[in-house]
């Protein structure tokens, strides 16, 4: 029988069950806030069957347009969805208004005044205070025009580049890796010369933030001896439907060695009401958000790699494009990937 089974969270997420054709169809679908899709399935047969054919028997309508098609053969991601959309709060009105007052407004303030030649706006000592602040309290901080015009353009050419070369990013889990639709590829400066600027103005941040004397900083930094490869991203957008990365924590365990995530983005004209996309950074407890943040053109993101901030990658509807450094405790590094290569090659040496 057709029925849309929202008993399970109210209000939020809804089963859609189209093992039935015909009128109950598309009762389901309108009640799941399906309507152009019930309106296909109402006016012929053939389109209730192409529906069926595109989303599976069972499907998870979900309350930002997207669905998990053939949800009975997904049982892992249904499960995450289901919890996902009842447990999430958005952020609060005190947050937005703290964030407005403390970061965005001092923040843009500074990037509008005058800066010596070369000088980034970013690097005078009234906006380390400001975004330096933000690191020590909140966890994060974003800085616009973070690289002179040329620098991006540079970069962007050389991620068109390497395109072709780019492999469906994975996680710790192929369980969890189905909620990842990424293509990635690490690159360095000596493969891909463009990102020399990029590296360089972020050592000079990552200077600049080991120089602030507040515990909650040097706790997460002190350990800093390396800095990864460069992680060069493209989720595909309109390409693929299930275009995000979801939920998790850079360095959960703390045993990997990455200490502080550095984030820069490379889409020109990003409207989030249009396209999605957000990067949405957590509070701790994984379930309260604290921003939903553009992946603009020139945006760094930064935050530290530790259970403080979980975040996740929301569907885009538009290739979205980003590079990922790391700051890492080398030993801790070497040792986290040492331990499992050794345990591959346990798996490998196992009889079949």
């Amino acid at each position: 029988m057709a029925r849309s089974m929202d008993e399970a969270v109210p209000g939020v997420a809804k089963l859609v069950d189209l093992s039935e054709e015909g009128e109950e169809a598309v009762e389901a679908l309108k009640s799941a806030g399906r309507s152009e899709w019930a309106a296909t399935a109402a006016a012929s047969g053939e389109g209730a069957k192409a529906l069926c054919k595109s989303l599976g028997s069972l499907f998870l309508a979900l309350p930002d347009g997207s669905s998990l098609a053939e949800a009975q053969n997904e049982r892992w991601m249904l499960g995450y969805e289901l919890e996902y959309w009842k447990s999430v709060k958005p952020a609060d009105a005190e947050t937005k208004d703290r964030l407005q007052r403390t970061v965005w407004e001092p923040l843009n303030y500074f990037r509008g005044q005058p800066s010596q030649p070369g000088e980034p706006w970013w690097t005078k000592p009234d906006a380390i205070k400001v975004w330096g602040g933000a690191m020590a309290v909140e966890n994060f901080a974003a800085l616009d025009d973070f690289l002179p015009a040329p620098a991006v353009s540079a970069l962007f050419a050389a991620t068109e580049r390497l395109k072709s070369r780019m492999e469906r990013g994975k996680t710790d889990s192929e369980v969890s890796a189905k909620g990842r639709g990424d293509a990635i590829l690490w690159s360095n400066p000596q493969d891909v010369p463009e990102l020399g600027p990029l590296i360089e103005h972020l050592n000079v941040l990552v200077s600049c933030l080991m120089e602030i004397p507040h515990p909650a900083i040097t706790s997460h930094m002190d350990g800093v001896s390396a800095l990864s490869d460069a992680q060069v991203a493209i989720f595909p957008g309109e390409v693929a439907p299930d275009s995000r990365y979801i939920r998790h924590v850079d360095n959960e365990d703390g045993l990997n060695g990455r200490l502080l995530t550095c984030t820069f983005y490379l889409n020109e004209g990003w409207d989030t009401a249009r396209d999605g996309g957000e990067i949405r950074l957590f509070e701790p407890d994984q379930s309260t958000v604290k921003a939903d943040l553009a992946p603009v053109s020139n945006r760094l993101v930064t935050f530290f790699s530790d259970s403080t901030v979980p975040h996740e990658v929301r569907r885009c509807s538009r290739e979205r494009r980003a590079i990922t450094i790391w700051y890492l405790d080398q030993e801790k590094h070497l040792a986290y990937h040492a331990g499992s290569q050794a345990e591959e090659e346990d798996d490998d040496d196992e009889p079949q």
